[in-house]
């Protein structure tokens, strides 16, 4: 779909902005007044044959494939049969945000008014004015936050607008409000996604342990993480042996058997290291372009390489422009030129 409206073509991004924000506000005005009922719960049975539902699983798998143009045509396809289609919408708008099209998933959040519950659309518009307008961020903030606290939502949207809450008061620089957020589920029960969202927030307190603490001492067969997660653990676990060892040499001060200890802690904590080591030299080697931001990110936190953390992070941002590869992108420039000036 594209990202204009042609009856409002006379429109600039300023006035999309303001609507988009009125929208919200609109809805949640609305919202105010509404019954306090249950919202209903969003379930692909409920509205899809299962030639829709195929269609939306594959454009979710290409999705997750970064084959973002592909799964927004199967989406379109799907939208034009049936363009109530609240599943569809809302994961067309999740695409149009990761690839930095915003007027876009703004008019996807649009499409959903008086098609679904209000607190489904009211979530959707907020998470695009967030990133619309960065400066009125704070504002969107505790907008979402009123929603999350006096609207009542089925659990699945209650998480939705938990991981939206926890990505805003991350990029406000609220670390451990962005943690607290997610603090009715476990970490292991969180999704990957939630779960790089607490290592950041973790490792930006200064907290590696914290992280560390989630996982065994070394990887064990049949029990890896995702890449995302492993790249993490490796920079925690750098962070907690520079700890160790700072903590030895002051207590030690140039003591054999201090520096022998630091240097076991060191050894025993390598694991991750080694493993984020071999698995980013197979992901260089097949130049697989799914896992660009692991290894920039890798390059950034593990294994310093300013040159190297640069072009993958590049590679990266080229094909997703959500806020943690701007982070990522944003990191190796200024690494890059710290190095260049050193």
């Amino acid at each position: 779909m594209d990202a204009t409206n042609p009856q409002r073509a006379d429109g600039t991004r300023r006035s999309w902005a303001l609507r988009s924000l009125a929208l919200a506000l609109l809805v949640l005005g609305s919202l105010a007044t509404a019954a306090a009922s249950a919202a209903p719960t969003v379930s692909r049975d409920s509205f899809t044959t299962d030639g829709e539902a195929n269609l939306l699983a594959e454009a979710d798998a290409l999705q997750y494939g970064h084959r973002f143009a592909d799964a927004l045509e199967l989406l379109a396809i799907l939208l034009e049969r049936d363009p109530a289609h609240v599943q569809a919408r809302l994961m067309q708008a999740r695409i149009h945000l990761a690839q930095g099209s915003l007027m876009a998933a703004q008019q996807s959040c649009q499409e959903l008014l008086g098609q679904t519950d209000m607190t489904i659309t009211a979530t959707c518009l907020l998470e695009v004015a967030g990133r619309l307008k960065p400066e009125r961020l704070p504002d969107t903030y505790q907008q979402l936050q009123r929603l999350y606290l006096q609207q009542p939502a089925t659990v699945a949207v209650r998480h939705w607008q938990q991981q939206i809450l926890a990505e805003q008061a991350f990029e406000l620089g609220e670390y451990q409000a962005a943690i607290d957020w997610f603090g009715t589920r476990n970490f292991a029960a969180q999704p990957v996604v939630n779960q790089k969202l607490i290592i950041d927030a973790w490792l930006l307190l200064q907290e590696p342990r914290q992280v560390l603490s989630h996982y065994s001492a070394c990887p064990r067969v049949g029990q890896l993480p995702e890449d995302s997660v492993i790249v993490r653990l490796a920079h925690a676990e750098r962070l907690a042996a520079a700890v160790v060892a700072g903590s030895a040499a002051g207590s030690a001060a140039g003591s054999a058997a201090g520096s022998a200890a630091a240097d076991q802690e060191q050894q025993v904590r390598r694991c991750w290291r080694q493993l984020a080591s071999e698995r980013m030299q197979v992901r260089i080697a097949r130049d697989d372009a799914l896992h660009t931001s692991d290894i920039a990110y890798y390059f950034l936190y593990v294994d310093v390489n300013a040159t190297q953390a640069l072009h993958y992070a590049e590679l990266n941002f080229a094909v997703a422009e959500e806020p943690a590869d701007q982070r990522l992108l944003d990191a190796a420039r200024t690494l890059t030129g710290t190095r260049a000036q050193n």
